[in-house]
């Protein structure tokens, strides 16, 4: 009920509903979280749920708090990190990754520092590589944690690093083993492409290309298949482009 509330009307999942069988007092728990977290702000006083959520700290983190945030508190962020890489397949787990990441230096800055960052990265992919049963809210926040996460060189140059094997749920060609950074790579040209001739979403586009830019100089050794389809996609974004540019000089006539 809170997050037909919040989110106005259901954009909930089917897998949302599945985690809800789980453990219900940790989903009911959450969408608390997200509403009281995302109350508008007082005249003279910030939401102090939102303060918390941006200035709580690692419970290994030794520095002092800040005087001027009387909200700010301790968690443990393995704890965190391993909750939130199990549960990306409900789109309250991605939303709350999402403020986390762009809220929270501090969770931010944990996450990008992770050696097995794949554990995090695989599930996003997997929501954006089944696009067409995900509803949009929860496609774009996926995309927007892959955009956050590529704007840190480090996080580029390491996902080539990272060699998986077998990816099962990938079904248009059997990769048996890939670079994680191949692997976003495909997945992202994919969700353009299936964008360029399903919804045509100018803002699922925009940031598909831009996290693709922002990997593009520290591509390394990527996978045979992984090129194939960055060229492919090239060509496909060119013919998409005049086609899009021939439909707009005949809408203007």
């Amino acid at each position: 009920g809170l997050w037909t509330v919040f989110t106005l009307g259901g954009v909930g999942s089917k897998a949302s509903a599945q985690l809800e069988q789980c453990s219900p007092l940790a989903s009911q728990s959450l969408l608390l979280l997200l509403v009281l977290a995302n109350l508008t702000d007082a005249p003279d006083t910030p939401n102090p749920y939102r303060q918390a959520i941006m200035s709580f700290k690692n419970t290994q983190d030794n520095t002092a708090f800040s005087s001027s945030n009387p909200h700010a508190f301790q968690i443990n962020f393995n704890s965190l990190y391993t909750a939130l890489c199990e549960q990306q397949k409900s789109d309250q787990a991605t939303l709350l990754l999402y403020m986390l990441l762009h809220q929270n230096s501090n969770v931010r800055t944990y996450v990008l520092a992770r050696t097995d960052i794949e554990n995090l990265v695989l599930p996003i992919l997997e929501i954006l590589y089944h696009v067409e049963e995900r509803n949009s809210h929860h496609v774009y926040m996926a995309l927007i944690i892959l955009l956050i996460l590529t704007e840190d060189d480090g996080f580029n140059r390491s996902i080539h690093e990272v060699i998986l094997k077998n990816i099962t749920w990938y079904a248009e060609r059997v990769l048996t083993e890939i670079s994680l950074g191949s692997l976003l790579i495909l997945v992202v040209i994919r969700t353009i492409q299936y964008n360029m001739t399903r919804t045509r979403d100018k803002y699922l586009h925009t940031n598909c290309l831009a996290a693709l830019a922002n990997m593009s100089a520290q591509f390394r050794s990527l996978h045979q298949y992984a090129a194939q389809r960055i060229i492919s996609g090239r060509e496909t974004l060119v013919l998409y482009a005049l086609d899009t540019n021939e439909l707009d000089s005949r809408n203007d006539n």
